[in-house]
């Protein structure tokens, strides 16, 4: 004990000098009770430091020439410590404790949206069902929200807090929107004889024995071709009972 102390007591001098002059700082201690280093470390730059009743250990160190912050988080590290600062007071606890404090905010925070009033709001839907997307929309909600149906207005009808329901009312507005639609139109086109004659178009049946081109009809035959072409051209396009089914144009 009487080693350290007298050791930290032969340094306190220089390091009140260079602590006023923002200089690095030095420290030696072996075996120093922690909450006695982080006194005298707080009197070199005049901090309001804090220290928690159940701190304790000791730490031993050889610092030279260091920031006085790099110093304080040397000591507060090695001691398992934990460091808190509000306003110009620093709080040195121990992490047990930070923890269970943390702990207690959440706890508190959790506990504060849970009392949040509920608010309502209607969406009255164009395109979209009412009760299709109230069945997708119950994943959006808090606990304590619900959704309700309007079949005769086609409107949901909404009731949550304040931080759900923004984004409640925004996925339904982008949900209502018309669906894309195809339109099949068939038109039906009636051509008289005349008009196939000026088409040019030849329709013959014909035995599948009977060589490309023979010419050798059975029965059917509409001639409708044009009569001065210049060129014809014939070709296969079916088969009906074994009979082909030609086409000249």
């Amino acid at each position: 004990m009487m080693r350290w102390t007298s050791l930290l007591f032969l340094l306190l001098p220089l390091m009140v000098v260079a602590a006023k002059k923002d200089l690095p700082v030095s420290l030696v201690v072996d075996d120093a009770p922690v909450s006695q280093v982080l006194q005298t470390l707080a009197e070199l730059k005049q901090k309001n430091l804090v220290v928690a009743p159940d701190v304790s250990g000791t730490v031993s160190l050889h610092l030279k020439e260091v920031p006085w912050l790099q110093a304080l988080r040397s000591v507060i590290d090695s001691a398992g410590l934990a460091l808190t600062q509000q306003g110009s007071v620093l709080y040195v606890h121990t992490q047990a404790w930070q923890k269970a404090q943390q702990l207690q905010l959440e706890a508190e925070k959790v506990k504060r949206l849970q009392n949040l009033p509920l608010q309502g709001h209607s969406v009255t839907l164009h395109y979209a069902d009412a009760e299709d997307l109230a069945k997708a929309g119950e994943k959006l909600l808090s606990a304590r929200g619900h959704m309700m149906v309007d079949k005769r207005t086609n409107r949901l009808l909404i009731r949550d807090d304040a931080r759900h329901l923004p984004a409640l009312k925004a996925w339904a507005r982008e949900m209502d929107v018309p669906v894309g639609q195809v339109e099949l139109a068939a038109h039906i086109v009636s051509m008289s004889e005349t008009s196939l004659r000026e088409l040019g178009v030849k329709w013959s049946l014909a035995d599948a024995s009977s060589p490309p081109g023979s010419g050798k009809l059975t029965t059917l035959s509409s001639n409708l071709a044009v009569g001065d072409a210049s060129t014809r051209a014939g070709f296969n396009i079916g088969r009906i009972s074994g009979r082909l089914l030609e086409l000249e144009l």
